[in-house]
């Protein structure tokens, strides 16, 4: 999408890796348009954790139901990378609609997406237990981040916890007490290497 001078000098910020964009709860006016960099949309949990929901990258959208609905942010919009944003407000929101209808389309196809993503999101919740869903989410990380073997993916246990922690929204103490029940159960193994890594199995299927 180009953008005039003014619009640019007026509407785009940078945000720093780390920066807080909105917070779950806050007042909402504006819409976010990613040029450059990526973002978290991060929600909490019944602890004083909190959920990764999905990470965005240029050219996504976020931040537009509390400009349609005039209600607080769902949840917490995090930059991890350096990031550069277009920042609309209602007058320059309506502009976009009325005068860009490739803008106006994406914005039906976006909504309607956030309306089945959330159905999955909320089925899944209802039908999957806490294991299962350390398990799945061993089953990502060991993909994004594990060192691939014979027998499956290897993966150091303290910086699991740490991403789980942050992306699953579970305790330190509940993901330790499910990996010992797992390894009790054969679903994970230790590495060679001992204790400090586990082995994620290729074959495991939730």
């Amino acid at each position: 999408m180009r953008l005039l001078k003014d619009v640019y000098d007026k509407h785009v910020k940078l945000y720093a890796p780390g920066a807080v964009i909105f917070q779950e709860g806050d007042r909402g006016e504006e819409l976010y348009i990613i040029i450059e960099g990526e973002v978290e949309i991060r929600k909490s949990t019944y602890t004083s954790t909190s959920k990764t929901l999905i990470c965005l990258c240029a050219g996504d959208i976020f931040g537009e139901m509390s400009i349609i609905e005039k209600k607080a942010r769902s949840a917490t919009a995090v930059a991890t990378k350096p990031t550069k944003l277009l920042v609309m407000n209602n007058a320059l929101f309506e502009r976009m609609i009325e005068k860009n209808p490739d803008f106006a389309k994406k914005m039906i196809k976006i909504l309607s997406g956030r309306v089945r993503r959330a159905n999955s999101i909320l089925q899944n919740v209802m039908v999957t237990n806490k294991e299962n869903q350390i398990i799945s989410g061993m089953i990502q990380y060991a993909h994004d981040y594990g060192t691939p073997t014979y027998n499956g993916f290897r993966i150091n246990v303290d910086k699991f916890v740490n991403w789980a922690c942050d992306h699953l929204g579970i305790l330190s103490e509940d993901l330790h007490g499910t990996i010992q029940d797992l390894l009790r159960k054969g679903i994970i193994t230790y590495s060679a290497l001992g204790k400090s890594e586990i082995v994620i199995k290729q074959r495991r299927k939730i």
